[in-house]
């Protein structure tokens, strides 16, 4: 086989193991412990309060923030008892009044109004952050009874203790790209590692680099006579 053609094929090969590791590395990301918290980093920062008007009736929601090295959760949660807003005095609020634009796009929603009850935006990898997902908790009939949809990922079963969990799907750039760059250069460099460690036993029994079939006997400079390559 020609060697520009094994590039080609390696580099193929590599860019796939690449996108494959970039989002396995991912996954797991959103499935590792943390601590006592058995899907992801907890949401135990507490970011503060913003003001949802887009329906009849203004509501608060609750803002929390959980990170690890891999994973990186954005929680809301509309504060209500049985379907009713709490409320608080002005003073309060602006004293805990969060910029929601201060984060990320992939990390708020387009309207308030999409929050029905409580809803997880996260965002997964290593060494950047290459995957995102929203996970919308939208009616809890009892504990075991919660009917929730997933946004740019795979809905999966709730963990043990009733949390929606999901796969996500949506690339983050330039993050998927730089990860995909650096775990393909990684599987570029064992492929080759692999082909000179295989070409190199087949010199030393003597057999053809390329195909390696035997060539004993035949001249040094003589073409294979299976593959016609020259040595």
């Amino acid at each position: 086989m020609p060697a520009r053609t094994t590039t080609r094929r390696s580099t193929l090969l590599a860019l796939f193991l690449g996108v494959t590791t970039t989002v396995a590395i991912a996954w797991i990301a959103m499935f590792y412990p943390q601590g006592d918290h058995g899907y992801g980093p907890p949401s135990a920062n507490d970011l503060g309060i913003v003001l949802d008007e887009s329906g009849e009736y203004p509501r608060y929601l609750q803002l929390w923030e959980g990170r690890s090295a891999t994973h990186h959760v954005v929680s809301y949660w509309w504060m209500q008892v049985s379907g009713r807003s709490f409320m608080i005095s002005l003073e309060n609020y602006e004293a805990q009044k969060f910029d929601l634009y201060s984060l990320p796009k992939h990390l708020r929603p387009d309207s308030l109004g999409d929050i029905v009850m409580q809803s997880w935006y996260r965002e997964a990898g290593w060494p950047m952050k290459a995957l995102t997902c929203a996970v919308h908790w939208e009616t809890q009939i009892r504990n075991e009874d919660i009917l929730y949809r997933v946004e740019g990922g795979i809905q999966l079963p709730r963990d043990g203790d009733y949390q929606p969990r999901a796969l996500p799907l949506m690339p983050l750039w330039p993050g998927f790209a730089i990860n995909v760059l650096l775990y393909g250069s990684l599987w570029l460099g064992l492929l080759w590692l692999a082909r000179g460690v295989r070409r190199w036993r087949r010199v030393r029994r003597n057999r053809c680099t390329h195909c390696g079939y035997p060539r004993t006997g035949l001249p040094a400079d003589s073409k294979c006579p299976e593959c016609g390559q020259a040595p």
